[in-house]
């Protein structure tokens, strides 16, 4: 008997077997973690509730052949109580941290454990006190596997094999490359993100490039900075030897933007196609959301070797131009996505991952706004029919407070929060819908450092509406449950339609043969006198279901 070659087909068997374990590992995190190995969110800790994050400043160099960054992050940082004797901040455990500095020279201790970092503060700064920390590090980040949804940074080569870095996190946060508070609920006034790169490849990153020096020979440092309120998984960073391509906009007050593409080479000859589609966007959605966010910086697109992500002033773009015709009208779906995320996410950020349909939600919807305003109604609602197609209500879109971004993340808060905005546009009006949808997007109270959730949606338009729509909110956000819309016919031509399981009334076009009209319905019966079986909500403004009983056959 060949024992080697027995122990040799054992040995592939085995080892076949663990990719294959390896495979279903990353399809299954995939499919039911919506972000990422690393969850961010959830609840907060009692020291981190403690103190707020005033500014990050990113001082690093990336390494390309080993894969690896080294530097230190600067953060400034206010007591929000006193008897503060520790900072906690996120830091993944890929790192070694070398020292921690207060104050710029005070070197302190530190304890880094469990993707922790808990640093002594050799007293109690007063309430209100600002503290300076510098912490140096250094590490190999993780590879993204499945990005943007399985993050991390991508260390590729681009078409003519040069190196091409890219970065995503949204669901693991930013402390898989950065020391932070990683919570939804806090985001500094203002970063600097200063990143050394051999001196002939570009980094691209968030808000306007402020200088670019040399330190040393062959390297240059980009020097980045962006002074409105930021979301650290936003905090980004893309690598290459990228070419530029700018166009302006002009915003309503007739000031101009550059709307800037970092574009590989042989891309070029699509930039300024897509830089047009850039401009258009902003000026529609505008009409919807107000002036553009982030004015006074740019709107960035740059391109990536994965999908795409919202971060701010630096969308990512890897769709490779595989744009959308609608009736001889061509548009880029994916940036259109991507640029709605600077109101619904960059501008108005839900504080709690539980509320995520607010950023993602809204977001999809204005697609189907974008469609209307370009196409027409009908566009709208064919738009509207395929989100509604595809959502599946199997678990409500907000699942617990306080939730990570395992537990928050998943189709529904897309798709399912984007048909809320479309039955609450029937429910109110278009004149009130479109003037509140625009106060949530604009009002100091909802944007930049002011962060929503459910609740304060919910109360804006209670006011803006005299109705039960505030139950209809909660039901259909917090619930799978439908409204079940029964219709009986009761003798000829003599029919009663009701919702029997809700406890509050919709308004709903009911449609017979002689006429058109909207309805209040609820549980009490409303009799509708008709020659023929009424249809309910025949356009689709409400998911629900419809029961049909008694109808007297032909």
């Amino acid at each position: 008997m060949n024992y080697r070659k027995i122990i040799k087909w054992f040995l592939i068997s085995i080892y076949s077997l663990i990719a294959t374990l390896g495979m279903l590992l990353l399809i299954f995190a995939a499919v039911y973690h919506r972000y990422g190995f690393y969850a961010s969110g959830g609840q907060l800790s009692k020291n981190q509730a403690q103190y707020d994050v005033i500014y990050y400043q990113l001082n690093l160099e990336v390494n390309f052949d080993k894969k690896s960054i080294a530097g230190y992050t600067r953060v400034l940082l206010k007591p929000l109580a006193g008897g503060l004797n520790h900072i906690e901040m996120d830091l993944i455990d890929n790192y070694k941290v070398s020292r921690v500095l207060l104050d710029k020279e005070n070197a302190v201790s530190y304890n880094h454990q469990n993707d922790k970092i808990f640093i002594e503060l050799n007293g109690n700064p007063l309430s209100g006190s600002l503290l300076d920390l510098k912490i140096f590090y250094h590490g190999q980040p993780p590879i993204a596997i499945k990005p943007p949804w399985i993050g991390g940074f991508n260390w590729s080569k681009d078409s003519l094999g040069n190196d091409w870095v890219g970065l995503s996190c949204q669901g693991e946060g930013a402390k898989i490359w950065f020391p932070c508070k990683d919570h939804q609920s806090d985001k500094p006034d203002s970063a600097s993100i200063n990143i050394t790169v051999p001196d002939d490849y570009f980094c691209a990153s968030n808000g306007s490039l402020r200088k670019v020096t040399t330190l040393r020979k062959g390297f240059k440092t980009y020097q980045w900075f962006t002074q409105y309120p930021i979301s650290n998984y936003n905090v980004n960073v893309s690598i290459g030897k990228y070419e530029q391509v700018e166009n302006q906009y002009v915003t309503e007050q007739r000031k101009r933007m550059p709307v800037t593409y970092y574009v590989l080479p042989y891309h070029m000859d699509e930039a300024d196609r897509l830089v047009n589609m850039a401009i258009d966007m902003l000026q529609t959605y505008r009409k919807f959301y107000g002036e553009y966010p982030f004015v006074k910086e740019k709107f960035g697109l740059v391109d990536t070797d994965y999908l795409g992500m919202e971060h701010q002033t630096i969308n990512a773009y890897g769709n490779n131009f595989d744009f959308t015709t609608i009736d001889g009208f061509e548009f880029d779906n994916l940036m259109l996505h991507e640029m709605g995320h600077e109101w619904w996410g960059n501008k108005v950020t839900a504080k709690d991952l539980a509320d995520m349909w607010i950023q993602e939600g809204i977001c999809t919807y204005g697609e189907a706004l974008y469609l209307q305003d370009k196409l027409g109604e009908p566009a709208y609602h064919e738009k509207m029919e395929k989100i509604r197609n595809i959502i599946k209500n199997k678990i409500p879109v907000i699942v617990k407070r306080n939730a990570n971004s395992h537990e928050s993340y998943h189709p529904d808060i897309y798709y399912k929060g984007a048909y809320l905005m479309h039955s609450l546009r029937y429910i109110m009006g278009d004149p009130t819908f479109f003037k509140t949808l625009k106060e949530f997007a604009t009002s100091p109270k909802y944007t930049y450092s002011n962060l929503v959730n459910t609740d304060d949606f919910i109360e804006l338009v209670v006011q803006r509406t005299n109705s039960d729509i505030g139950k209809f909110v909660e039901y259909f956000l917090y619930t799978i449950k439908l409204p079940e819309v029964f219709i009986e016919q009761v003798s000829d031509q003599h029919y009663q339609v009701s919702i029997p399981n809700i406890d509050f009334q919709l308004p709903m076009n009911v449609q017979t043969e002689s006429e058109s009209k909207t309805i209040l319905l609820g549980e009490t019966p409303v009799n509708i006198i008709s020659a023929s079986q009424p249809v309910v909500d025949e356009k689709n403004w409400y998911l629900k279901n419809i029961r049909v009983e008694n109808i007297t056959a032909d």
